[in-house]
């Protein structure tokens, strides 16, 4: 972005010249208490503003042009006091040129009334010495408000920046998982269509539209962090569609929700690859099949869904033993819920069982 002296940002020159008219307000009153000169006050006021704003001006120009941002405090303090002290006696010396003749006239028609002798040198130098330090007071202050505000400014900037940066990781990454199952859910699916195929026409054309619908949901839930519940449950429904004509009798499916969780959210796949899971590593490898069961329950603030499978003895039970698929489901969790979120797996008398916890939450 160009550096221009004149900044473009309105927003500066409102915060400018609002403490520019409260500085003029007050130092108009000043006057109008003390009873002295009133007229010669603001037509010295309203003189000063445009040297002062010139040099705050100059001020921010140098601090930008020069990277202010990157000089260490100390150094910029010392930086802002001795321009002050340098644009405080230009002003005055500069006010003080413009002032004069009015100046001079309304003091020694004031003098001459009090009868002090009148020495036009004593008065211009005098009024120089009221000007200067008022200034370098006023640039100072001015520099050390913009500086402080830009730091702020900058400091916020920054930390929005990285939180973007953080936020489009994480998208990145939740992107990545999700695409991590549309190729092992594929080949699973494609699978259990194969063995039907060339057995029952009609039963593998049912199959192959469930796994259309089950891929069109894939596909469109990826583009969402979350999904309601039963968009998930109904996606379970038509993936067992699938797996049951492989295993037929050997698979025994029971699905509870409890009352009012349909609007629950969660994230979109999870339960379907939990259910694959326990097919495959579980069910899959018992000669007679077995029992999966499928709940979903509210715990306090909480949304509880568990799965539980016969599973074989010999099975180890621990995140990520599965292939992608409990590792998948443990880190899309942590990235979208942190440690609010939990993932517990056991193996235990020959069943298996994940229960996850998650922050209820329900669609808008």
């Amino acid at each position: 972005m160009p550096l221009h002296f004149f900044p473009r940002d309105r927003h500066f020159w409102l915060y400018h010249f609002s403490a520019v008219a409260v500085g003029l307000m007050a130092s108009i009153a000043i006057a109008v208490v003390w009873g002295f000169m009133v007229r010669l006050q603001v037509y010295t006021s309203l003189v000063w503003i445009p040297f002062y704003t010139l040099a705050v001006l100059v001020l921010r120009w140098l601090y930008k042009r020069r990277g202010g941002d990157a000089v260490p405090i100390a150094r910029l303090i010392a930086i802002v006091v001795l321009y002050s002290a340098l644009a405080g006696m230009v002003i005055g010396a500069c006010v003080t040129a413009v002032v004069a003749p009015m100046f001079l006239k309304a003091i020694s028609a004031k003098y001459k009334a009090l009868k002090i002798p009148v020495i036009p040198s004593e008065l211009i130098m005098n009024k120089f010495m009221d000007e200067a330090p008022k200034s370098q007071l006023f640039v100072a202050i001015w520099g050390f408000i913009y500086i402080s505000v830009s730091s702020s400014r900058r400091i916020k900037n920054a930390e929005l920046f990285n939180l973007r940066l953080q936020n489009n990781l994480k998208e990145a990454q939740l992107s990545s998982l999700s695409n991590q199952l549309n190729p092992h859910f594929l080949f699973n699916s494609l699978n259990n269509i194969r063995f039907m195929i060339h057995e029952d026409a009609q039963r593998a054309d049912a199959m192959i539209t469930s796994f259309s619908d089950i891929l069109r949901y894939s596909l469109e839930s990826s583009r969402h962090e979350k999904v309601r519940l039963h968009h998930e449950v109904g996606i379970i429904t038509k993936y067992l569609a699938i797996v049951k004509t492989q295993l037929e009798e050997r698979l025994d499916f029971s699905l509870r929700i409890a009352p009012g969780l349909d609007d629950a959210l969660m994230p979109p796949m999870v339960l379907q690859m939990l259910v694959e899971n326990a097919i495959k590593h579980g069910l899959d490898q018992l000669q007679g099949g077995g029992t999966l069961n499928v709940e979903a329950r509210q715990l306090g603030q909480c949304l509880q869904l568990e799965v539980r499978n016969d599973a074989p003895g010999a099975q180890v039970a621990t995140p990520g033993c599965t292939g992608i698929g409990l590792l998948n489901i443990e880190q899309r969790l942590h990235l979208l819920y942190g440690e609010l979120a939990t993932l517990d797996a056991a193996h235990a008398d020959g069943v298996f069982k994940v229960a996850i916890t998650l922050p209820l939450e329900r669609a808008a």
